[in-house]
Formats: structure tokens, C-alpha cells, sequence
């Protein structure tokens, strides 16, 4: 009975035949263009990779971003709730005081019946804005993957130091940004892996330079030489080298490194896209973030003065020198500047956010 069997670099198999006897050969082969192909095909998915870990990346950050959104949304909420329970404790003090000045025929029932009425109102309007604040805490607890009723308590934002020292500088930030933004780095790991794409390509129409080497020896049952003396009488060694040029494919790689060439030109546009919508970005923010600043300057000057003038007209009712309208009239304006302080600050504290994270990249400015 004969065997032969083959070992190679690339392919493991056992051949049966009976008429060759037991062959045993050891083939092996490098080539070049092999080489710089893997070398290629390695860069190429390592950029690929780094590619994704940056799309990682910004899908964190675009979380963040959403979950600071509902954060600030539901500190509105709740600021909008204890502007109402204000408004309503000022109501229910003001009937109380007013029953009072009628019992002792001081004051109309009219105004009481009036103050009465705001104060009915002003209950409504806090039961709808703590149902309100209930709706915006689920909304972050959704999004948190909390349970329904799992404990959850908001950070309340302080209002000091709000105002920054120094204006931002577009360029600065941008000339930053750039460097380490990973929608900027995502895009420049897709373009180097491209150009990858485009060398493995061209690799096909580039002589190939290859270098063999073999050995083989045979053992045969019929013959009376023992089996030490056949394996060494019948060995054979050979090396060959040469070079193979591409002829008959050359219109289909040609037509392939073409769009290869292309897709590199894509991916640089790309990148240079991503660059100028940054750069518009960082206009836009900063331009938000100095409006911001002249609404919240102007928001607490309006509350400062509504609140003085709510309070000459509350001092004027006591005295019958104003009527339950222009006290409700004064108290709106009072509350309506309450709830524009509020906003405008909750604005103003986000854009500062977002000139932090164009600084930085992340949001780890958060912890702090």
C-alpha cells in the first residue's frame, strides 16, 4: 500500500495513490507583493477600527447631550413650579390679610371675592406646572433607564459666578476643536483607510516578485533498498525565483484603482465638510452664547424692577391706594420676569456647556 502526503505553507492534504509509493514534500513560496498587501490590509482595518471606537465616541457624547437637554428641561420645570407656589403663597397671603380688613370693615367683599378668584387661579396654574415637572422627570428617568419608582433627586444649579470673565474666541476654539473632536478624527481615520483601499488596489497592477523553494523525497514498497536509504537516495531540492506581470486583467484593476481613487477624493471632501460645518458650529455657539449672556443681563434687571414694582403696588392695596387688578397686574409681571430670569439662566449656563465641550472634546467639564 502507498501513500504520499503534502505539507505547504498555504494548504494541508493527504493523497492516496498505489502505483507512486509514500511521497513525502515539503513546498514553500514568499512573495513580496504578498507581503506589502497584508501590511496594507492591517493598516487599512486598524483604521477601520479607530474609525468605529470614534463613532463610539460621539454616540456617548450625543447621549450626553440629550440627557443634559432633558436635565436643564427639567430644571426649568421645577423653576416654573416654585414660581407658581410663590405666586400662590403671595395670593393666599394677600385674601387672608384682605378677609381680615373686611371683618373690620375696612375693605370691600368685592376685592376679597377678586383676591379669592386669583388665588383659585394661581392654584391651577401650580397643580399644571407640577404635573409638568412629574412629565419632564419621566422623560429623564426614560432616558436614564431608571425604574419608575426608583429614588431620583435633581442638583439644583446655583446662581453664582454665571457671568464668565472673558469672551470666547471663535478661532481659538475651533483650532482646538479640530484636533480632537471625534467626528473630525472619525472622518480622518476613514480617509486613511481609504488611501489603504487605494495601495491594495494599485497592488494589482504591479509586478509581483515572488521566490520558491521545495523538497520532496519518495520511499516505494517494491524497492529492496531499505527505507532510510530510499528516503535519502530519492531526495530532490529546487528554488525557483521570478516575476509575474500582469497583462489580461489589466482593464478591471485599472477601472477598480479608478474608483478607489475617487472614494479617497469623497472621503477628503468629507473630511473637509465636517471641518467647515465645525467651524460654523463654533460661530453659532459662540454667537448663542453671547446673546445668552445680554438676555440674562437684561432678564435680572426686568426681575429686579418687577419685584420692586410688586411691591409698592402690594404696599399701595394695604393703604386702598390700589385694586385687586393692579395688584394681580403687577404680580403677573413679577412672576412673567421670574420665569424669564429663569430661562434665559438655564440658557445662558447650556451654551457656556457646549463652548466647554468644543474646548475639550467631552463633557467630563460636568463633573467638576
Amino acid at each position: 500500500m502507498n501513500y504520499g502526503r503534502n505539507i505547504d505553507g498555504n494548504t494541508n492534504a493527504i493523497n492516496y495513490d498505489k502505483t507512486l509509493g509514500n511521497n513525502y514534500w515539503i513546498n514553500s513560496s514568499i512573495s513580496i507583493f504578498q507581503g506589502l498587501v497584508k501590511s496594507n490590509t492591517i493598516r487599512f482595518n486598524k483604521y477601520l477600527l479607530s474609525a468605529n471606537k470614534e463613532e463610539a465616541v460621539i454616540t456617548k457624547n450625543r447621549l450626553i447631550f440629550n440627557v443634559l437637554i432633558s436635565y436643564y428641561t427639567v430644571e426649568y420645570s421645577i423653576g416654573l413650579k416654585n414660581v407658581a407656589q410663590s405666586q400662590g403663597a403671595l395670593s393666599k397671603m394677600q385674601f387672608e390679610r384682605m378677609k381680615r380688613l373686611v371683618d373690620v370693615g375696612k375693605e370691600s367683599p368685592i376685592t376679597v371675592q377678586e383676591l379669592k378668584s386669583q388665588w383659585a387661579n394661581d392654584k391651577l396654574s401650580l397643580t399644571r406646572a407640577k404635573n409638568n415637572m412629574s412629565k419632564t422627570i419621566l422623560d429623564l428617568k426614560q432616558l436614564l433607564r431608571l425604574n419608575v419608582n426608583q429614588a431620583f433627586e435633581i442638583d439644583t444649579l446655583n446662581m453664582v459666578s454665571v457671568i464668565a470673565t472673558s469672551l470666547p474666541n471663535i478661532d481659538s476654539i475651533y483650532n482646538t476643536a479640530v484636533n480632537i473632536l471625534p467626528e473630525i478624527k472619525q472622518k480622518e481615520y476613514l480617509l486613511n483607510a481609504s488611501k489603504k483601499d487605494l495601495a491594495m488596489a494599485k497592488g494589482g497592477i504591479s509586478p509581483r516578485i515572488y521566490l520558491a523553494a521545495g523538497f520532496n523525497t519518495n520511499y516505494f514498497d517494491g524497492d529492496d533498498s531499505n527505507y532510510k536509504t530510499q528516503i535519502n537516495n530519492n531526495q530532490n531540492q529546487w528554488v525557483n525565483m521570478g516575476i509575474s506581470i500582469p497583462i489580461f486583467n489589466g482593464a478591471s484593476v485599472y477601472s477598480k484603482v479608478k474608483r478607489k481613487i475617487i472614494a479617497v477624493q469623497d472621503k477628503e471632501l468629507e473630511l473637509e465638510k465636517q471641518k467647515d460645518v465645525l467651524y460654523t458650529e463654533i460661530w453659532s455657539a459662540v454667537d448663542d452664547r453671547n446673546s445668552a449672556e445680554k438676555e440674562y443681563l437684561s432678564a435680572v434687571e426686568l426681575q429686579e424692577y418687577s419685584e420692586l414694582a410688586f411691591l409698592n403696588v402690594s404696599k399701595k392695596m394695604e393703604k386702598g391706594l390700589a385694586s385687586a387688578t393692579d395688584y394681580e397686574a403687577a404680580k403677573q409681571r413679577f412672576v412673567t420676569a421670574e420665569a424669564a430670569l429663569l430661562k434665559t439662566k438655564l440658557i445662558y449656563i447650556m451654551r457656556k456647556q457646549m463652548l466647554e465641550f468644543y474646548k475639550t472634546g467631552n463633557w467630563s467639564h460636568l463633573y467638576n
